[in-house]
């Protein structure tokens, strides 16, 4: 696969990536492929479809990330952590996810892949206790936003930023009452082959 396989989907959604970023994104989505009987990484039925159907959408909310340390909960292929890692190879990522087996596809990418700021914790984020919690949680993965807020409660300080990737806004769950104790703000994402995205951004009221 050359980097012209991730490029199309960058551009789509308004990114320019250098040839670096291009080359680990795909070589990548080779990793996801050849550990895909091992750790039943994706539903995707080959690459071109997991990259319109999962990096394309993990590379819309680049523009959203800062240059703080960044945690992914529930990482499992690596959506969206390791994507964000390949084109933003100096940021500090903590790839946190339960299974074992995905942990150690995980720990193989960044090695192969040479992300060396990369941390895989295999452990639930409930048990997860890092010195310095990182300055934003994302996740892609979990259902609820009620259940990111409260399996990470214990690693939020006044300045944490939470971001939940989600389709449709979720209205009912930022009116529900535990959302009053958060600032929210939605920030919509336009993915090609996708009727409706938006990343959530959650901030504890001081």
């Amino acid at each position: 696969m050359s980097p012209e396989g991730i490029h199309p989907a960058a551009e789509a959604v308004g990114l320019a990536l250098d040839e670096a970023a291009l080359a680990r994104l795909n070589r990548y989505v080779e990793l996801v492929f050849k550990w895909q009987r091992f750790a039943n990484l994706t539903g995707a039925a080959d690459e071109v479809a997991f990259i319109a159907d999962h990096v394309a959408d993990c590379l819309a909310v680049l523009p959203y990330i800062d240059d703080m340390p960044l945690a992914d909960i529930g990482s499992g292929a690596g959506l969206p952590g390791l994507v964000i890692a390949c084109a933003r190879p100096a940021l500090q990522i903590a790839l946190v996810e339960p299974r074992a087996k995905r942990a150690r596809f995980l720990q193989q990418c960044a090695i192969t892949l040479d992300l060396p700021r990369v941390e895989v914790i295999n452990a639930r984020v409930e048990a997860w206790k890092p010195v310095t919690p990182p300055a934003t949680l994302i996740c892609r993965a979990l259902s609820a936003l009620e259940t990111f807020v409260d399996s990470t409660h214990h690693l939020l300080t006044s300045h944490t930023r939470l971001l939940a990737m989600k389709g449709q806004v979720p209205g009912a769950e930022l009116a529900a009452p535990w959302a009053e104790r958060f600032v929210s703000v939605i920030h919509p994402l336009h993915v090609p082959g996708r009727d409706a995205r938006c990343l959530i951004e959650l901030r504890p009221r001081s």
